[in-house]
């Protein structure tokens, strides 16, 4: 039942109102803000209004949750690369951070990888823990799976660039694909 501002398309909506949301414009005073996804709405315009929004809930003593279903930042495309929801997040977090600098509440709570409750989801559905996660970005995917315990494939060439820039001293993969074709 609470107010909830979606950024994202129309599936990020139904999400939200499958969850019990009320949804309500980016210009309307919400109870939760979430970033589900860089498309699907108009992006400046509505960041501003999202923004704007919740400072006037802020300074009027108001909560707010601030929700991040995905934390990548980038993504690959055919063109090139493009920002994700995690990079919306982070601008509206450095924004916040200006305006209320002692604020250090005012932060996204991420509810995809590398959060072990997807992991912990996908385990159950499946009825068995004997997964790999398969994905292009050490910081989400690979971190996410060795932190539920899980084995991990990292796809190269996407976000995680195969010319030895790489860096896995970190947070190593079990296996290193080139391609998901044969």
């Amino acid at each position: 039942g609470a107010a909830c501002c979606v950024l994202g398309p129309e599936g990020s909506v139904y999400y939200a109102k499958q969850a019990g949301g009320r949804i309500v414009a980016p210009d309307d005073l919400f109870d939760v803000l979430i970033v589900a996804d860089q498309t699907g709405f108009p992006f400046l315009e509505a960041i501003d209004a999202a923004l704007s929004s919740l400072i006037r809930r802020i300074d009027a003593g108001g909560a707010v949750h601030l929700l991040l279903p995905n934390p990548d930042l980038i993504y690959p495309s055919p063109t090139g690369f493009g920002i994700t929801s995690g990079s919306v997040a982070l601008i509206l977090e450095a924004a916040l951070r200006l305006r209320y600098p002692r604020r250090d509440d005012l932060r996204f709570t991420a509810l995809g990888k590398p959060e072990p409750a997807l992991f912990a989801e996908a385990a159950r559905r499946s009825g068995s823990s004997d997964m790999v996660m398969i994905g292009d970005q050490l910081a989400t995917d690979i971190a996410g799976a060795q932190a539920f315990g899980i084995d991990s494939a990292l796809l190269l060439g996407g976000v995680s660039a195969d010319d030895g820039r790489l860096d896995t001293s970190s947070c190593r993969p079990t296996y290193l694909l080139h391609s998901l074709l044969s």
